[in-house]
């Protein structure tokens, strides 16, 4: 039995305590008592519960109960020196327990460690031999075990398991945490990849030394040993990926009194058992690290989520008989995916053996290249073919020609001497005649004016296969609309269709600040659409459409936004959107009182005025009923205040921001429907200015037939309704609200106002305001 422990826990190790019950219910367990339902006896509740242990006074800090069954006992400490004394009692404890008799505990954990310092676990299992280490693929696990590790284990009864994958939530906290050290550590954002990737590197070689002195040499050393140990990079690779990885100089020496605490973060996400998987470890967590650690958003770097890498592999028919290029890899997601589905495709040493050299990649800038390396080196696969330099040079140009029949792309975003295009031509250059590209690129090339020209060259000499709109917030914390361009190389367009899909729904949404799952996602629906388009069938999903080929030879945008359409919306929906339009008013009013002097009966009847009769119950393009008109006014902050309302392109308050004095000949004094550069229409009841600067300009509808109130709101909801197609690489500039794609219907027949009219109810409404607010 373990000496008697004192009968009064000391503060840090309650908290050891606090920490262990967290880990628990990030891996599956409910921490509270048996009696609750839960998973968990905490020290002196053992006895009064299982009363058969064969402990005496002194009890384990937690016994795991698995159906009702005592099968992990778990001990800590409140030091990391102490981790061997912690397991060891562990085993103590399980072993006094197993010898009464009654029940069998096969697992013991022993954790040690503070806050400031991290914790370390370890986990052992009962053989008849004795404790050993609890493995997954020959690797210790180094954080709690989940249930289903246990679960596993106790099935295998061998000292193995098959280790979980850490989710989304923990590589998230875990990016967090380290960022935070690295930054108290002052090392600088563009540095603190090398440490992600030499830490990672050594943990995967051997343990990292819970001493402080000579942490940051061992990191180095074990981090050398293991490129050193690689058996196909050559030996100037080797070198370049240690002198990219090295933790050397007043960077790193601030950091040798954290590597205790940043081993911890990384252990607790099973470093060395995750990456003996086919799990992208490495890119999930730099991924997490870019996304959602301090400080980090500086550096301007976006890699494309894992989900939609393994998706792209899917849409472009990734098989072992490929050869493959990422000509900007970032950390390697694309290459990882593929390599992923070519090896699990293959059938023989022999193709796998093809599939280890068929991945090729490179990236200009050495922190992140050393990563894709480091991804490549962990799989096992075509890490020889990783090279830090330019796909944009000539001489890597002349290199990667016609040699492959896959390729993938995220190019850098807006990168002023490096345009998305550029990357895009590179891609398709580097295919062999009919190999694909799938590329996630920012929407503007697809629609801006500025690319047609480009546009229709890429069509004289290539194929384009699909287009497929992505949730603008897939980049969050990066706002960029994107799609997924799907390509065939040096085959000309001609008379082919394109198929198009948008996807706003990609399994995950934004909340608290995280993207996080969801259900309902969209790929799978869009990805057996577009094999049904490759077979020659017609797609039957609502979220696609198909473009006959010579649509688009002339340079068109290649859109989907601007070629799906309208989804037909229900009784409900377009009730709430005609609620919408006249709530927006009321909010308006609230934020600026003055406006309910301004919303005339006169005005009414000047929009139902002497203008010819609306033609009820007919389709068509916006300009059919309206002239569309840019706004006239300047920017905001050249106003003085006044007592008109600038509308602008924002969405709350009816898109008022503010009240000014502008020029007559500025001024839209009868009211009329605005329509902000993101899509978002408002009914205005009031004499108005509007921003006017190019494509940001706000739209302005004027009637070109006699309409009622609520008739103008029944336009004012379809243009909203339809929303989803605009964004800021395709704002509503006039061009698109006229296009005959763009449909609207008129009323199936006369909607008459009510008797009180709108100005009667704004004042109304102003008078409530006025009258609630008084004290």
């Amino acid at each position: 039995m373990p000496a008697p422990r004192r009968q009064t826990r000391t503060r840090s190790e309650a908290r050891a305590r606090y920490f262990i019950r967290q880990q628990a219910v990030k891996k599956g367990w409910d921490t509270q008592h048996p009696e609750a339902g839960g998973d968990f006896l905490e020290e002196n509740e053992a006895g009064k519960y299982l009363p058969n242990l064969g402990l005496l006074r002194d009890k384990p800090d937690f016994i795991v109960l698995h159906s009702g069954e005592p099968v992990m006992v778990v001990e800590a400490k409140n030091d990391a020196k102490l981790g061997d004394k912690a397991i060891a009692e562990a085993c103590e404890y399980a072993d006094t327990i197993n010898a009464a008799g009654r029940h069998r505990v096969s697992i013991a954990v022993g954790v040690a460690g503070d806050e400031e310092a991290g914790y370390a676990i370890e986990v052992r299992f009962r053989l008849k031999k004795g404790w050993v280490p609890l493995t997954s693929r020959r690797a210790a696990l180094t954080a709690f075990p989940s249930r289903t590790e246990v679960e596993l284990a106790l099935s295998a009864a061998d000292s193995t398991t098959t280790v979980t994958l850490p989710d989304q939530s923990e590589f998230i906290d875990a990016a967090v945490e380290l960022s935070i050290i690295l930054r108290n550590a002052k090392v600088e954002a563009p540095l603190r990849s090398r440490v992600i990737g030499a830490m990672v590197a050594a943990m995967y070689q051997g343990i990292i030394p819970a001493e402080e002195e000579g942490a940051l040499e061992a990191v180095n050393h074990l981090m050398e040993q293991a490129i050193r140990g690689a058996k196909d990079l050559r030996q100037d690779k080797k070198d370049a990926l240690i002198d990219a990885l090295l933790l050397r100089g007043a960077d790193f020496n601030r950091l040798a009194p954290h590597i205790r605490r940043l081993t911890s973060i990384l252990s607790r996400l099973n470093v060395r058992a995750v990456l003996q998987t086919d799990t992208d470890f490495l890119g999930m967590f730099y991924e997490a690290f870019l996304r959602y650690g301090y400080d980090n958003n500086a550096l301007g770097i976006v890699f494309t989520p894992r989900h939609i890498t393994r998706y792209a592999a899917d849409m472009v028919g990734v098989t072992p008989a490929d050869k493959v290029v990422d000509l900007a890899s970032g950390t390697g997601g694309f290459l990882v995916a593929a390599f992923d589905k070519m090896m699990l495709a293959a059938e023989s040493d022999a193709q796998r053996a093809q599939v280890k050299q068929a991945i090729h990649g490179c990236d200009t800038n050495p922190n992140i290249w050393a990563l894709a390396t480091l991804n490549m080196f962990f799989r096992g696969d075509g890490k020889s073919h990783m090279e830090c330099a330019s796909c944009l040079d000539a001489t890597m140009q002349a290199t990667h020609q016609h040699r492959f029949t896959r390729a993938f792309l995220n190019p850098p975003f807006s990168q002023e001497n490096e345009p998305e295009k550029a990357f895009i031509d590179a891609s398709m250059d580097a295919l062999e005649p009919g190999g694909r590209l799938a590329a996630v690129v920012y929407a503007g090339v697809f629609a801006d004016e500025e690319h047609a020209a480009w546009r229709r060259e890429f069509l004289r000499r290539h194929t384009l296969l699909g287009m497929i709109s992505l949730p603008e917030d897939i980049f969050y914390p990066t706002a960029a609309p994107t799609s997924l361009l799907l390509a065939k190389a040096h085959v000309p367009h001609g008379d082919s269709s394109t198929f198009v899909a948008r996807i706003w729904n990609d399994g995950y949404e934004k909340l608290k600040g995280r993207r996080i799952p969801r259900d309902g996602e969209q790929l799978s629906e869009v990805r057996q659409a577009f094999e049904s388009f490759m077979t020659g069938k017609k797609p039957s999903s609502h979220l696609c459409a198909v473009v006959g080929g010579r649509k688009l030879l002339d340079g068109s945008e290649w859109s989907p936004q601007n070629w799906l359409p309208q989804p037909k919306a229900d009784k409900a929906q377009f009730a709430a959107a005609m609620e919408a339009v006249t709530r927006s008013v009321f909010q308006a009013v609230a934020h600026f009182p003055e406006l309910a002097e301004q919303v005339s009966p006169v005005m009414e009847k000047k929009w139902a005025g002497d203008l010819p009769a609306m033609p009820y119950g007919k389709s068509g393009p916006l300009s059919d009923f309206f002239d569309i008109l840019n706004g006239r006014s300047s920017g905001e902050k050249n106003y003085t205040e006044g007592p008109t309302a600038y509308i602008s392109s924002g969405d709350s308050t009816n898109s008022v921001v503010s009240m000014v004095a502008g020029s007559p000949e500025e001024l839209f004094s009868d009211g009329g429907i605005t329509i902000t550069a993101f899509g978002q229409a408002a009914l205005q009841p009031w004499p108005f200015l509007a921003r006017g600067n190019g494509g940001s300009s706000v739209r302005v509808l004027r009637p070109k037939f006699r309409m009622s109130v609520r008739e103008m709101a029944w336009f004012v909801a379809q243009i909203n309704l339809q929303r989803w197609r605009f964004f800021y690489a395709r704002m509503a500039i006039k061009s698109r609200l006229a296009d005959e794609k763009f449909l609207v219907t008129s009323p199936s027949e006369q909607l008459e106002d009510s008797t009180t009219g709108l100005a009667a109810r704004v004042s109304e409404f102003r008078s409530t305001l006025d009258s609630l607010s008084r004290l």
